[in-house]
């Protein structure tokens, strides 16, 4: 660093300092009066779609300057042209520095920044939906109340966005990031007044310079009466020849939409080398977007494969402008559009050099294009990257518990989204279930107020989803048959559901306490469960009161058990519960020994007088049982109701019970068949009654009343192979009839 001091001045500070001293560059600040801050130099580079950047070094009488008056306080440069015009540039102190003082003169620094520079000092984090880019774009800028000074130039209208997010980025970043993604980009135009933003969505219109629309190709000279190119060169890039892309859209899966399309640019006798992206999840979902995309990205690669890059003293030179390029020995050949150039990037450097003999000077570098290429600018700010995922709160309508759609999709509210966020948190975002099909998979809802855990799809912040719920201290774990909870009751496992906007639940319980493992499904409603395994009472802290081993179906309300192809109730038992479902072994081995039982007294019967017994009912059972389908089959089966019992089957009821059969009602019993009625016992026969005992005879006994025998249209024969007796304890014995014959052997 250089300090001057009286003695080294090479200038009188009285007349350095004087209002009507000539400067080539004059700087205007909010300094006390327009004298107290000379600019000796100054550089700086602005570019499309960058924000611009010039470095001041000035020089003061006063080395007390506030530093804090000057930072983000307006200033303007005012750098004078041949013509004796002015090009202004706008911007905004974003630094400041006292370089060092000697003699009464001080040395000053400071950074000249446009206003949307000062985005880059608000960090925030926030969700749009449903909007275009331009809309998120003013609402941004909206906060920055009469700062910003910004016109969008657009040959079409922009694409609606469901879901934008801005996450711990600065305005500008995310400014940027949207302007970049969208195909879109941006300078800034200057006058005496502002600086103003220009955003457009294409280079065709971009007008030429006002002050200088045409630059000669002459070597420096100060005889020159207009300024121009002092030095020209010409750069090829081998660049890639194609671009491919394809992407998923979950509400068109099936169509991954691939999209591709060849360069414009000539390269010469080159591969078309291809960029094949794999693009976000559902980021178009038309071909017409795709190829907008893939356009956009083209253009932006392009770009590079041919730019021009020089010298000049051309001071009305600023990017987002033309210019024709004239008395060039290889362009004048050209035609006049070969000649138009846009101007991409210009670095400048200009001094007034107050403390030295040299003259005051202005040059810059520049880089262009031709105007006919389109111009596109590279993306080089990505999307916020999440590498882990976030918790957020279900959301959705006052009154209701459980808002979706018909994706199964959920509105969320991450925990970092202010006040002035949509009251509705986030656009449907979907849920990932442990299996999801063509109308079959798993459905359990996140419920309005629950904490879930949201994963972004390759760590893309627009692209969130919901993967699984947590519990917190409002969301408690599960209390299981509204016993107590965890950490008592940690051999439990299960799940419970709420009743909509009730208080019953359902719940499916395992039970993995040692010893004591039972599994539950129940619900509240009529009390109705299926226990299994060892039944007990709730378990409270880890503990539970035993009610029995084995299975339980019980309810306050109706049970039916339906089975179109049998059913098989029985008390005969297999070990680890093995054996088949139809196993019956000993129910058929009973129905043989009944049905030989029942046979062999009818043939009886039947051989001694009596009435023959019927075994078609019998042996039809038989058979259907016998026929019942094999456990490896998929045959049909009769529907049989069949039930058997090792120690018994005990049947009461303190009302009446009936059986009904439509065919045959046979009942057999190995030893005695015991029928016992506390009051009347009536017995009809439709087709006879029947009665034969093989051994130990008949007993018909009235304790008490009349024994009536009677053959109403037809004789009673009484017959004894021995001897036959009638008699009376008390009273007569009285045979009447028209006629009685008495009949012995002989006669």
């Amino acid at each position: 660093m250089v300090l001057y001091n009286g003695a080294t001045m090479l200038k009188d500070l009285t007349a350095l300092f004087a209002p009507q001293n000539r400067r080539l560059i004059k700087l205007t600040t909010v300094a006390r009066d327009e004298q107290e801050l000379l600019l000796e130099s100054f550089s700086g580079t602005e570019s499309l779609s960058e924000l611009f950047s010039f470095e001041l070094s000035m020089i003061s009488r006063d080395a007390g300057l506030e530093l804090k008056s000057q930072i983000g306080q307006p200033a303007q440069l005012a750098i004078e042209l041949a013509t004796g015009e002015s090009r202004y540039i706008n911007g905004y102190i974003s630094a400041f520095s006292l370089e060092g003082s000697d003699g009464g003169l001080a040395r000053y620094s400071a950074t000249l920044s446009p206003w949307l520079w000062m985005l880059s000092r608000r960090v925030d984090s926030r969700i749009f939906q449903e909007q275009t880019i331009e809309a998120v774009i003013r609402t941004v800028f909206a906060a920055y109340g009469a700062l910003p000074d910004f016109e969008f130039q657009l040959s079409q209208p922009l694409k609606t966005h469901s879901y934008i997010t801005q996450y711990r980025e600065s305005d500008l970043t995310f400014v940027l990031r949207l302007l970049e993604h969208e195909g879109l980009f941006f300078y800034f135009d200057h006058n005496q007044e502002k600086h103003t933003l220009i955003i457009l969505d294409h280079s065709r219109d971009l007008s030429p310079l006002q002050q200088q629309p045409t630059i000669r190709y002459h070597s420096a000279s100060v005889t020159e009466t207009a300024d121009s190119i002092t030095e020209w060169r010409s750069h090829r890039r081998l660049q890639s020849g194609r671009m491919s892309i394809q992407t998923f859209d979950y509400k068109q899966p099936r169509n991954q939409l691939p999209v591709g399309m060849p360069s414009l640019n000539e390269q010469g006798n080159v591969d078309a080398y291809e960029v094949y992206d794999v693009f976000d999840h559902y980021s178009h979902g038309t071909f017409k977007d795709g190829e907008r995309l893939v356009r956009q990205r083209l253009e932006a690669i392009e770009v590079q494969g041919k730019t021009f890059t020089g010298n000049s003293t051309c001071r009305a030179m600023y990017p987002g402008h033309t210019f024709e390029l004239t008395q060039h020995f290889d362009h004048d050949r050209g035609s006049a559009e070969d000649r138009s150039f846009l101007l991409i990037t210009v670095k400048h450097e200009g001094s007034n050099n107050y403390l030295s003999d040299e003259s005051a000077g202005y040059k810059n570098e520049f880089v262009c294009i031709r105007h006919k290429i389109p111009y596109r600018h590279p993306i080089t700010v990505a999307r916020p990257s999440i590498n882990g995922p976030l918790s957020a709160i279900v959301v959705g309508p006052e009154g209701e518990e459980v808002f979706t759609d018909e994706l199964a999709r959920i509105q969320v509210r991450f925990h970092w989204q202010r006040g002035d966020s949509l009251p509705q948190g986030t656009t449907w975002l979907r849920v990932a279930m442990p299996s999801a099909g063509s109308g079959f998979g798993h459905q359990f809802m996140p419920r309005i107020g629950q904490e879930v855990l949201v994963t972004f799809l390759a760590g893309d912040i627009d692209r969130p989803l919901v993967t699984s719920v947590l519990y917190n201290n409002i969301n408690l774990p599960p209390r299981f048959s509204k016993a107590s909870g965890l950490p008592g009751n940690r051999t439990l496992s299960g799940i419970r559901t709420q009743e909509h906007k009730g208080s019953g639940f359902n719940e499916l319980l395992f039970d993995d306490t040692p010893g004591s493992l039972r599994a539950r499904m129940g619900t509240t409603h009529q009390a109705t469960a299926l226990n299994l395994g060892k039944l007990t009472d709730p378990r409270t802290d880890g503990t539970a009161q035993p009610r029995g081993n084995g299975a339980e179906l019980r309810t306050d309300a109706a049970i039916a058990l339906r089975a179109a192809q049998g059913m098989l109730l029985t008390t005969y038992a297999r070990t680890d519960a093995k054996g088949s479902q139809l196993d019956r072994e000993e129910l058929l081995k009973l129905l043989a020994e009944c049905g030989e039982l029942f046979k062999s007294l009818g043939e009886t019967a039947a051989a001694r007088g009596g009435q023959a017994v019927d075994v078609q009912g019998i042996d039809a059972l038989r058979q259907s049982l016998n026929q019942w389908p094999a456990p490896d089959s998929n045959g049909l089966g009769d529907p049989v109701l069949a039930m058997t019992a090792a120690a018994g089957i005990a049947s009461a009821t303190p009302r009446s019970q009936v059986h009904y059969a439509g065919e045959h009602h046979d009942t057999t019993a190995q030893n005695n068949l015991q029928l016992t009625s506390g009051a009347a016992m009536h017995l009809q026969a439709g087709k006879g009654l029947s009665a034969f005992a093989q051994d130990a005879g008949i007993s018909a006994i009235a304790n008490r009343g009349k024994v009536l025998v009677q053959a109403q249209e037809d004789d009673i024969a009484l017959n004894a192979q021995k001897n036959l007796h009638v008699s009376a304890v008390e009273g007569e014995v009285v045979i009447t009839a028209p006629t009685i014959r008495l009949v012995a052997d002989d006669g």
